[in-house]
Parts: C-alpha cells; sequence; structure tokens
C-alpha cells in the first residue's frame, strides 16, 4: 500500500484521510467514533477506565480503517457501475439481518463496525459481481469435507445430572440414599448446592469433553448409563454424585448426507478467498493520505 503522511497546514484539518483523492471528513469520522463509543458504552464498557483508555486508539484506528475500506468498495462500484439497491443484495442485507437477530443487534454491530447500510449494500454489490463465476468441482467439495470433518462430526457426548456438596462425607450421604432408591432428582434440589439446582434437579444437559473440569469428565464419561456414582467425584467445587442419563458416542456422516451442506461451505469459502485477494490488490494499488495525527502507528 502506498502511504504518506500529510503535512497538512490544518493540524487535523477538515479531511482525516484521502483515498485516491476522495476526502474522509474528520467531522464524519468523529461522528462514527461518537456512535461506536455509545455503543460500546450500551455493552457495559467504560472509557474513563485505564482499560477503556487502553481500547480506545484501538477501536479509532478500526473504524478509520473500515470508512477507508468503505470509500475504496464505494469507488469500485462506480467505477463497475453496479446498483446496490439491486435485489440480489437486499436479499443478502436480509439474510444477514435475519442471521443477526434483530434490527437493533444489525445497526448496532454496523456501527461498531464503523459501517452504513449504504456503506454494507456496496461491500455485498462488489461481492456478489466479484465472486459471481467461481465455482467448485466435486473434488474440491471432497477435499473441503476431508480437511473440515470434524465440524460436520457428532462429537462424544454424556447428558448427566450431578448433586454438589461441600463435603465427602455429605457426598457418601447422597449415595446412600440413593442407593435404597431415593430419586436423584429429588434429591438435587433438596442437596445440591449448585446455584439454580433446586429448580433444575441437577441437570447438566449434554456436554462433550472439553466442557467440564477434567475430574468431573473422565469421571462421567467413564460412568455407565443409568448409574450413579459409587464414590463421591472431588473437584475445586466440592464433591459430586453424578447420574449419567445418556451417552452418544463420536459419529461421522456419511459424506452422501452433507454433501449439499458441504458444496455450498466449499463455495462461500472459494468465494471469500476470491474477494479478499479482489480486495487486497484493490488496497495495495490505492494511494492512501491520512492528515496529521490521523495515521495509526505500525
Amino acid at each position: 500500500m502506498f502511504v504518506t503522511t500529510g503535512c497538512s497546514s490544518l493540524v487535523g484539518g477538515k479531511w482525516a484521510v484521502k483515498v485516491n483523492e476522495s476526502s474522509i471528513l474528520v467531522k464524519d469520522y468523529d461522528a462514527r467514533v461518537t456512535e461506536a463509543q455509545k455503543i460500546y458504552e450500551k455493552q457495559g464498557m467504560k472509557f474513563d477506565t485505564d482499560q477503556g483508555k487502553q481500547a480506545l486508539p484501538q477501536i479509532k484506528n478500526q473504524l478509520l480503517d473500515r470508512m477507508i475500506e468503505g470509500e475504496l468498495i464505494a469507488q469500485e462500484v462506480k467505477k463497475l457501475g453496479l446498483d446496490p439497491e439491486d435485489a440480489k443484495v437486499k436479499e443478502q442485507e436480509d439474510i444477514i439481518k435475519k442471521n443477526m437477530g434483530d434490527e437493533t443487534t444489525f445497526q448496532d454491530t454496523l456501527v461498531q463496525q464503523g459501517m452504513t447500510e449504504p456503506q454494507l449494500r456496496n461491500f455485498l454489490a462488489v461481492y456478489e459481481k466479484v465472486t459471481s463465476e467461481v465455482k467448485v468441482s466435486d473434488d474440491d467439495i471432497k477435499n473441503f469435507y476431508d480437511q473440515n470433518i470434524s465440524y460436520y462430526s457428532q462429537p462424544e457426548s454424556v447428558k448427566a445430572r450431578h448433586v454438589l456438596v461441600k463435603t465427602e462425607d455429605e457426598a457418601k450421604a447422597i449415595i446412600a440414599q440413593l442407593s435404597t432408591g431415593v430419586n436423584f432428582e429429588q434429591l438435587a434440589k433438596e442437596k445440591s448446592i449448585e446455584p439454580g439446582a433446586n429448580e433444575s434437579g441437577g441437570d447438566l444437559g449434554t456436554f462433550t469433553k472439553g466442557k467440564m473440569v477434567p475430574e468431573f469428565e473422565a469421571a462421567a464419561f467413564a460412568q455407565e448409563v443409568g448409574t450413579f456414582s459409587t464414590a463421591p467425584v472431588k473437584t475445586e467445587f466440592g464433591y459430586h454424585v453424578i447420574k449419567v442419563e445418556a451417552h452418544t458416542q463420536a459419529s461421522s456422516p456419511d459424506f452422501a448426507k452433507v454433501k449439499d451442506q458441504v458444496g455450498q461451505d466449499a463455495l462461500n469459502q472459494a468465494k471469500d478467498t476470491k474477494f479478499q485477494t479482489y480486495f487486497d490488490d484493490l488496497r495495495k494499488n490505492a494511494k492512501i493520505e491520512y492528515s496529521q495525527g490521523y495515521k495509526p502507528e505500525s
């Protein structure tokens, strides 16, 4: 990227950055920063703390970078004669909104990213143009599946409940009661010190390896389905009595059954790679000039 530090006589003057001679104004940049700060503050960030003061320069740099990228894309839209209001573009924007969950989250995310809706549509229009002819072969799809098989596989998992108590003697007493046929869920509600156990009955749901502390995981995955612990399981939280309700072994789906999904995933990755190369070249060949005080520290 060809970058020069501007020597404007107006320190931090009317423009912050020029992208191929097109200016990003200081007032627009400042407005983006203010909007983004409000979103971060709404999410709990406090910019008057040490952490906040340390984060702010990085956030500012990221916002300015997104604005530069937005300007480059806007220039491409004009150069290629694209229509950001095209039905395909709006369809893609609607998908993004749906994935975000609601309009507020969508708008807040745009602000945090330093983007506007028109800039997002510009990006989607260029992306569609650049990647429209990308295709993947059957070999590409199979290779993608082999390289990402864990993504499509079902990992080994256990469904369990537990009773958590403070001492080993308490845990042994729980086991003794269970041996006489007392209901596990009821005991968890009455005896467990885990927050919420009085409502959940000690239900931990289904979990895979790596989700629980090692001692608990080892015991739960070794235990037979339908049984409870014969000895207390000690962890940093106290002593557990575990009941295993289900144990599902790891499995990989038949490639033919997931081929359509894998094909779409492989195509998306190929499109992303094509667009990233295109955009990297675009930025590399751009003339970007920073006004004094706005060039990020390398």
